[in-house]
């Protein structure tokens, strides 16, 4: 963990991962950008959406016998609505990505192939497609737009920030995710799971709960 002070307003940042590069901070939105840990103010976030999501910052959890801690988080805008991919720190020092749309969840971790997989525009539904010597089918193609962020992020985003992603089903719970919005996409694989399966505390409060 290492901490700074918000160029803008000076507020304590606290970097909880040696991996984030990116943090907004949470009293003036101002978007740091960490040259370590000198830190380059590069404009104001966009407010969230409010979503009726019962995850936030700071939330915990466990994966596979693994706390976590919720330490960032993109909100993305797609055809059938928002969707929600929280940053995850492990104590074993892994990040990983919830993804939080309509009610399903799914963790997931950046992987590299020792091929680079195909175009987005070469892909269409129901294409199957071998990552890492397992078989999926291609699900589903999207051109989501970032709405914004908040917390600490292991790349650059910001409002307006397209990013084209292909969804995997593989067997059983198994999926995979190709983002092509870098210039060398980036490929996620994890499993589908239940909300009560990651045992989360710190959740958000609602009237009625």
């Amino acid at each position: 963990m290492q901490t700074t002070n918000c160029p803008s307003c000076g507020a304590r940042i606290v970097f909880q991962s040696a991996a984030s590069i990116l943090a907004i901070c949470d009293y003036c939105k101002s978007t740091l950008v960490r040259r370590d840990l000198d830190v380059e103010n590069i404009g104001k976030m966009a407010e969230l959406q409010r979503d009726g999501s019962p995850l936030q910052l700071h939330a915990e959890g466990r994966y596979r016998q693994v706390h976590f801690a919720v330490v960032g988080r993109i909100q993305l805008r797609y055809e059938q609505g928002l969707w929600n991919e929280w940053y995850l720190l492990f104590d074993d020092m892994r990040g990983g990505w919830l993804g939080e749309a309509q009610g399903t969840y799914a963790v997931s971790f950046l992987t590299e192939l020792s091929e680079k997989p195909p175009a987005f525009q070469e892909l269409k539904v129901g294409q199957p497609l071998t990552l890492k010597g397992k078989l999926f089918e291609v699900r589903d193609l999207q051109a989501a737009l970032c709405i914004g962020g908040e917390g600490e992020l292991p790349f650059r985003v910001g409002p307006g920030y397209q990013a084209p992603v292909a969804d995997l089903l593989g067997n059983e719970s198994t999926f995979a995710t190709i983002d092509y919005s870098e210039e060398e996409p980036l490929v996620f694989m994890g499993e589908y799971v239940e909300f009560h399966q990651l045992q989360l505390s710190g959740l958000r409060e609602f009237d009625g709960w």
